[in-house]
């Protein structure tokens, strides 16, 4: 009795530890609305310096490698692919690992480990570009120089994937909840930074390109990764310093205490717990865990939980908003946008590469005018109905490319194309930051890291079923079946949202209302 006495007594004194290291909601750790404006303006700022940095090296990267090995596309194939592989395939541990670890830990591991794959992948095509076709060792050293391209370019991009979801589906949230009602603003705001330096990187990158050289345009994107990462990560380390709450991890979350002095104390009573306890309990308590453990593993269910792949997906399944994170995957399989397929085909029809490029600006200007439109719209039909307003919208919108391929004039299609592709932009963007905050509110804290990785995962899977697609269908005479095929996937992708808003709300319309006003 005294043993059991002395394990509950322990116990508790572990349960005031746990209670000791919640967030305190004083006033006195609360940052005040100025200071949370200062925080969000930091936030800001690293999240400029890591889109600007991944925009160059997304948009250089695939103009290198066409540079490297002239008139073939396979090497810029090989690295797309490899790198939505390997989101595809890892994003569920990236996520797992983030749920798993100190906020801090995560952000310091991600960020350096990001620039420092860049800075490699970019240093390796440098040593390529000088040695074009001729590399000393030969063959071999080239096939090994590409090789390191791409593999420190798939860290990269698993390491971008750990650094958006620590900061965009986590910190964000916690953040915002210091300025309740700030989420929709952060949110847009977050997106806009994203797609102004998708609009303006790239032409950056351009010019030095033209008027440089494209060694030069290697080099820079190596020197940004080393000179911006001490930056990114201080104005980062102003944010984490000033709201406490980043510093408490959810105990489900993950079992290890941030504060050392609390972990300390955490082994120290631990370790009191283990003398008290007898031989004769200690066995007790083995033989039950090891019969738990026996019926557990025989049970199909209990073991796939234990993988880690599996249970990512089945913690993501599990969630409200599933069906939502689903229906924004599936946008990501198709070849209506301004990706290298519609491109390759509007250029293959004799569009001038200038007015692609001005297509391509146009489109961006209307993703950043839909993150400047949706915190109005928000605060009128609130994130639910937003987003399936959105996302019909953009279902509509895209029907002008559809009617696009039965038009006879190839110039009249390209112009219906490239104005329909444009114009969904609006309805893309919104549906998209509706989703990331219906995601954002209803995962629980404990689950952001590994919702987040899955939904990457999917992501990026339904981004390689559009390359299938484009090797199955290569010829740009048999374009149009791409786009219908595409817009089917849109529809499906708003009839499963609009299936989501039924079961969340139990109804698609105020009938009532719509009654009383007749």
């Amino acid at each position: 009795m005294s043993s059991r006495r002395g394990a509950n007594s322990s116990a508790a004194s572990c349960h005031t530890v746990a209670k000791m290291q919640k967030p305190q909601v004083s006033q006195n750790n609360m940052p005040n609305l100025k200071e949370v404006d200062r925080l969000v303006r930091c936030l800001y700022g690293s999240h400029f310096l890591s889109r600007w940095g991944d925009r160059m090296w997304e948009f250089a990267v695939s103009l290198l490698m066409l540079h490297v090995w002239p008139n073939s596309l396979l090497l810029v194939a090989v690295y797309g692919l490899v790198e939505a592989a390997s989101v595809a395939a890892f994003g569920v541990v990236i996520g797992e690992l983030v749920d798993k670890f100190p906020r801090l830990k995560v952000v310091q591991i991600a960020l350096g480990v990001q620039n420092g794959s860049i800075v490699v992948a970019a240093v390796a095509t440098v040593v390529l570009l000088l040695h074009p076709g001729a590399v000393l060792g030969g063959f071999g050293a080239f096939v090994t120089l590409v090789i390191l391209v791409n593999t420190f370019g798939a860290i990269g991009a698993l390491s971008g994937l750990a650094m958006d979801v620590v900061v965009e589906r986590d910190w964000v949230v916690v953040i915002a909840e210091q300025a309740p009602g700030s989420l929709t603003h952060i949110n847009s705001m977050m997106r806009r930074i994203d797609l102004s330096c998708k609009l303006l990187a790239p032409v950056a990158v351009g010019f030095l390109m033209s008027y440089a050289s494209m060694l030069a345009s290697a080099v820079l994107i190596a020197v940004w990764n080393v000179s911006s990462v001490g930056l990114e990560y201080g104005l980062l380390y102003i944010v984490y310093t000033a709201v406490p709450i980043l510093r408490q991890k959810s105990p489900s979350r993950n079992t290890k205490l941030e504060s050392p002095d609390a972990e300390e104390l955490a082994i120290n009573l631990e370790a009191k717990e283990i003398e008290m306890h007898s031989t004769a309990q200690e066995a007790q308590v083995q033989t039950e865990v090891g019969n738990l453990s026996t019926d557990e593993s025989i049970t199909l269910e209990g073991t796939l939980q234990h993988l880690p792949f599996i249970k990512g997906w089945l913690t993501y399944m599990r969630q409200e908003a599933m069906l939502a994170g689903l229906a924004l995957a599936l946008l990501y399989f198709t070849v209506l946008s301004f990706g290298s397929f519609m491109t390759a085909v509007l250029d293959w029809r004799g569009v001038p590469p200038y007015v692609l490029g001005l297509a391509r600006a146009v489109a961006a200007l209307v993703g950043i005018l839909a993150t400047v439109v949706y915190p109005s719209v928000h605060a009128r039909l609130q994130t639910v109905r937003t987003g399936v307003w959105s996302i019909w919208l953009q279902c509509s919108l895209l029907s002008i490319c559809v009617a696009s391929t039965w038009v006879q004039s190839p110039r009249v299609a390209s112009i219906m194309l490239i104005a329909g592709v444009a114009a969904s932009r609006l309805g893309l963007w919104m549906f998209d930051l509706s989703v990331t905050q219906l995601m954002q509110e209803s995962v629980p804290e404990a689950e952001r890291g590994v919702v987040g990785g899955v939904q990457k995962s999917l992501q990026s899977l339904m981004d390689m079923l559009t390359y299938v697609v484009g090797l199955v269908i290569s010829n740009p005479k048999d374009f149009g079946t791409s786009i219908r095929i595409s817009f089917m996937v849109v529809f499906t992708a708003a009839a499963l949202y609009t299936v989501h808003v039924y079961r969340v709300r139990g109804h698609l319309f105020h009938l009532d209302v719509l009654f009383r006003a007749h």
